[in-house]
């Protein structure tokens, strides 16, 4: 059975980088496999009911289910990469939940946004066409910093089998930091950073979501990475313990997820490619445990590339989301 499910995932992973990936021919992919049948449905959230579209396979049987989380997007829901990637997904044999945050629609982040994660992924595990022992969660951006807080959450964590993120944060301690400075860590050279303009906007409206103007004047007005470690630690103990709840770094040992497979564009403007190999340092050592960093993306945007660079980074790419796919199979 183990080559049969080795060509499943291969078929699977094939399908949905063709679809997903806009300079590769997806046309083929169209014809050999079943257009996804969109379901409107209806999920709790801590405090309401979220109507969504979920992506699934025609046909009976069960299926491995995928919940996402998208982070903050410049763009709308409606924006034709997000249903080309539920489309995908559903082509390549998923169950596919889009989960929108409120919070990061309105340029915030809060730590709840996990939970409600975690509550989609609950809710999805209980429909009668999800296998879920073939199931996990994924999320790009900020959005992969919440799919693996949300995977450490008590009430999903041993039912979680992989989780996956693309560029996220792995400590809003540091992230802060490097905000505040304008510098980021290259393994231990410190570089001037020119925060990306949405970075910029989100932490602002953080910040004040739970900070005082007084509270939050030192941070705003750090020059450097001292003086932002300084600020840092003055905040009072209620935001400091806010800055831990949105840190994966806090919560490694409660993902208990057989395979964590994450990414990150070393080139990345949005959120440093440090932050990444910051997570990577610290699941050194672990069984099922991926990283990769990529030299096409940016941030979640496939830069122009020649054929065979492009070649390249495509197949780091399909590698680096193997692991997902054979789970899956």
């Amino acid at each position: 059975m183990e080559p049969l499910r080795e060509i499943r995932a291969h078929a699977r992973e094939l399908a949905f980088v063709l679809k997903v990936l806009p300079r590769l021919p997806s046309a083929p992919i169209d014809r050999l496999t079943r257009r996804p049948v969109v379901e409107r449905v209806r999920y709790p959230s801590r405090d309401r009911e979220i109507e969504a579209d979920l992506y699934r396979p025609p046909g009976r049987g069960r299926h491995p289910a995928i919940v996402l989380c998208l982070g903050v997007v410049p763009f709308g829901v409606e924006h034709p990469q997000v249903a080309r990637l539920s489309d995908a997904l559903g082509r390549a044999g998923f169950v596919a939940l889009i989960h929108w945050s409120d919070t990061m629609r309105d340029l915030r982040l809060a730590p709840e946004d996990a939970d409600d994660i975690a509550l989609a992924y609950d809710w999805m595990l209980e429909r009668d066409d999800v296998d879920p022992s073939r199931s996990g969660l994924f999320g790009t951006c900020v959005g992969g910093t919440f799919a693996l807080l949300a995977a450490s959450r008590p009430l999903i964590r041993d039912r979680v089998t992989f989780v996956g993120a693309f560029a996220p944060f792995s400590s809003m301690w540091t992230f802060a930091r490097d905000i505040a400075s304008h510098s980021w860590d290259d393994r231990g050279t410190v570089r001037p950073w020119e925060v990306d303009q949405i970075t910029e906007k989100v932490f602002s409206r953080t910040v004040d979501a739970f900070l005082t103007t007084e509270e939050a004047r030192p941070l705003r007005e750090a020059c450097d990475r001292e003086q932002a470690d300084r600020a840092l630690g003055s905040l009072p103990a209620a935001a400091r313990a806010r800055l831990d709840a949105m840190s994966p770094m806090t919560y490694l040992h409660d993902i208990h997820a057989p395979s964590i497979v994450f990414g990150h564009d070393r080139d990345d403007h949005v959120i440093p490619v440090s932050e990444s190999r910051a997570l990577a340092l610290a699941l050194a050592g672990r069984e099922g445990v991926r990283y990769t960093e990529y030299a096409m993306f940016k941030h979640a945007d496939p830069k122009d590339l020649a054929v065979l660079p492009l070649a390249r980074e495509v197949l780091r790419f399909y590698g680096s989301l193997y692991p997902m796919f054979r789970i899956s199979a």
